[in-house]
């Protein structure tokens, strides 16, 4: 984890975890680096999850 991240999750500047990531069959998923807010995929890029998968904790 970054020193700073959790200053710059504060301001919507989340990083995904590329040792966390993982593809459940349609998209990917990861956590993130500094607040541990799940992330998911999409054609912008990687952005937090509004509604996560149940069952996939952290």
């Amino acid at each position: 984890m970054r020193l700073l991240q959790p200053v710059f999750c504060v301001f919507g500047k989340h990083h995904r975890s590329r040792g966390r990531a993982w593809n459940d069959g349609s998209t990917f998923r990861s956590w993130c680096e500094g607040c541990g807010k799940p992330m998911i995929r999409d054609m912008r890029g990687w952005s937090v999850d509004p509604d996560p998968p149940v069952g996939k904790q952290h």
